[in-house]
């Protein structure tokens, strides 16, 4: 398995953290982390629905 950076890892928080200041409600951050998810590897589909619950 491939590790990252404390770099790499601090880019793609303050990456998500940009994009979902940008959002007007919790549902368009859910609707994006739809998307990340959709787009990331090794992250089960479930997991949206565990979100949901909180």
């Amino acid at each position: 398995m491939e590790h990252m950076t404390d770099k790499q890892m601090q880019f793609i928080a303050w990456l998500i953290t940009t994009a979902t200041d940008k959002c007007q409600s919790m549902e368009e951050v859910r609707e994006m982390n739809k998307e990340i998810r959709r787009h990331s590897k090794g992250l089960k589909a479930g997991e949206d629905e565990e979100e949901k619950d909180e």
